[in-house]
């Protein structure tokens, strides 16, 4: 069954490279629209220099897209469902999470699931 090994190699792929909870927030972030370096850093508190480090992984593979606004480059997710099937993830990893809180769970998603449903992904 190659196209199984394929699907399956891409799979791991994708998933390595989001692999790092930067990535992560940063997909999260960028589903409440189109955002530069500059700001995604500001918003997430994490310095510009990772933001694009970052974002460059993400744009290897395909899950950001970029457009140049005057002198900044500005970030969109390439597929916005990406967000909600990362929020989606975080019920097959709650019991897991043994830093966090039921709570701090629940709060982590009714925030990122606010911020899909503003832009009607």
């Amino acid at each position: 069954m190659p196209s199984r090994e394929i699907v399956a190699n891409e799979l791991a792929h994708m998933l390595r490279q989001i692999s790092h909870s930067d990535r992560i927030r940063l997909l999260l972030k960028l589903q409440s629209g189109d955002q530069a370096v500059n700001d995604l850093g500001e918003i997430s508190g994490i310095s510009p220099t990772r933001v694009s480090q970052h974002l460059g992984v993400l744009r290897a593979i395909a899950l950001v897209e970029t457009t140049i606004d005057g002198q900044k480059r500005v970030y969109r997710p390439a597929q916005p469902e990406m967000a909600l099937w990362l929020i989606d993830g975080i019920n097959f990893i709650a019991h897991r999470l043994s830093r966090a809180t039921a709570e701090d769970i629940s709060y982590a998603k009714r925030l990122w699931q606010s911020e899909a449903a503003r832009t009607k992904i």
